[in-house]
């Protein structure tokens, strides 16, 4: 369920910030075969995406800890980076590539992704990218 509004200031007027993660929210990244299928099948259901195209992943952002008793072992390239880890973070306008974007800008009503519904969607890709 995305949120109204923004807790933190994405950053401004650059390319890309390491920002810490786990204090306004946490990153779920996935391969981008697979993340690609997700995000069809997130819709509108989505939340901001963070495309990194040099990495080959897209970024999800969820609430901070959300994710934290998920049993990765079967959700093979998802990485979840929270507390202790950074992410690259996007310039809030930088919405096109090259380099590291917003594949689904945040704006408010569109920054966290429901993570329970993110879970299922990314098990759901896994089987279908098999």
């Amino acid at each position: 369920m995305p949120t109204d509004a923004l807790p933190w200031t994405p950053p401004a007027n650059c390319s890309v910030q390491m920002l810490p993660a786990g204090r306004w929210w946490d990153a779920v990244q996935a391969p981008r075969a697979l993340g690609e299928h997700a995000l069809r099948l997130l819709g509108d259901a989505t939340g901001a995406v963070i495309d990194d195209p040099g990495g080959k992943r897209l970024a999800w952002l969820i609430a901070p800890g959300a994710a934290d008793l998920w049993d990765m072992s079967w959700l093979p390239g998802i990485e979840l980076r929270g507390q202790a880890t950074y992410v690259h973070v996007p310039a809030v306008e930088q919405t096109e590539g090259p380099g590291v974007h917003w594949r689904v800008p945040l704006a408010p009503g569109r920054y966290l992704t429901e993570p329970a519904y993110l879970l299922t969607v990314l098990q759901m890709a896994t089987k279908a990218v098999q």
